[in-house]
């Protein structure tokens, strides 16, 4: 069985990244920066939305029932993060990810080592400017929801704690991208190779054979780091989507019976919200496609191929990407795919236009 490569030396490339420094980066450091801001951030929060649900709970008509529904959503969430963090977050698979990983030496590629250092600059800089946003909004849409009803003391805590959950959710959106573009980076270079095997002069048997089985060897720690990765992140990238499609089926329906003027802080909520969908989306769904990419060069090197033992080899190579589902999944039912999106969103759809239909008859 497969045993992954002990942690004796740090690989900076695929330690930062991570808002921490990278010398902290495989010890219990990202674990508290988590309870300490989605936890306890999501505690606080859970405590609060419940007693509001309690104290202003009315079912007076079906638009009250839906506003009702949006925020017993939100307890649900707030509850499923603060067992996601506490129970579904372990970092052996972390630490098993970035050995496993190591083994590709990904860092001796300079293409791939400054687009993953473009992209992580693109993602912190599309991340800090989500938060400072998402936090002037909260503070004047909870100022002018609350200014009759909280003292002071009670909305600065109020608004300390929603940074404190929206930092974490962040924190930990950063750290899957980042392991994305590692990964992404690993099946590039895999497929780059794929490709180039066609096009050498030298086909010989021991060529060929030796070269095939290398890279079936990269292929699978490319999948495993993937598998250590989903099983890192699975329960959170479940609560994502959960969260999203949830929050954004009843935003759009109960903007059906808006009756007063555009509210552009609900227009730039959803806008945020859907620019970090695209962007887990984007690159959970790159990992699935690029795991799959060589497929089509691997069948074309088989026409180049004259003995047993190299069509052997190639044969299993295909047939390792065809069958193999790699990515992350949601709940561990479905792969993160083009398609699982799809079936998502017209879930979505026909759900809107149930809603609507039956609220605003």
């Amino acid at each position: 069985m497969f045993q992954p490569k002990p942690l004796n030396i740090f690989n900076q490339v695929i330690l930062d990244g991570y808002i921490l420094p990278s010398k902290y980066i495989l010890g219990p450091a990202i674990k508290i920066v988590l309870l300490l801001t989605s936890a306890y951030g999501s505690a606080f929060q859970l405590s609060w939305m419940s007693f509001y649900l309690f104290s202003n709970c009315r079912y007076t008509s079906k638009i009250l029932l839906l506003e009702f529904s949006f925020h017993t959503t939100d307890v649900i969430n707030l509850l499923f993060t603060c067992l996601v963090i506490v129970f579904g977050f372990n970092m052996d698979h972390f630490r098993e990810f970035i050995s496993t990983i190591q083994l590709l030496h990904i860092e001796t590629d300079s293409f791939a080592v400054r687009k993953i250092k473009r992209n992580r600059r693109i993602i912190q800089a599309l991340l800090s400017v989500a938060f400072t946003i998402y936090m002037t909004l909260y503070i004047i849409t909870a100022k002018g929801l609350s200014i009759h009803t909280d003292n002071p003391f009670v909305f600065i805590l109020r608004c300390f704690h929603a940074g404190l959950f929206r930092f974490g959710s962040l924190f930990h959106l950063n750290m899957i991208c980042n392991i994305c573009f590692c990964l992404k980076a690993a099946f590039n270079q895999i497929n780059s190779q794929i490709a180039n095997l066609n096009k050498l002069s030298d086909q010989s048997f021991g060529h060929l054979f030796h070269k095939i089985r290398d890279l079936r060897q990269k292929y699978s720690y490319a999948v495993r780091s993937t598998q250590s990765a989903e099983q890192l992140f699975r329960y959170y990238i479940t609560r994502f989507y959960m969260e999203y499609f949830a929050f954004v089926t009843m935003n759009i329906v109960m903007s059906f019976g808006r009756k007063t003027r555009f509210d552009s802080s609900w227009f730039l909520y959803m806008l945020i919200d859907a620019i970090l969908f695209i962007l887990l989306t984007y690159n959970l769904v790159s990992v699935n496609n690029l795991s799959r990419k060589g497929m089509e060069d691997l069948y074309e090197l088989s026409f180049k191929l004259n003995t047993f033992e190299s069509c052997h080899e190639n044969d299993i190579f295909i047939a390792r990407m065809a069958l193999s589902d790699v990515g992350f999944t949601f709940a561990n039912l479905f792969t993160i795919n083009n398609s699982f999106i799809t079936s998502l969103f017209t879930l979505s759809l026909t759900i809107i236009i149930t809603l609507a239909s039956f609220i605003y008859q």
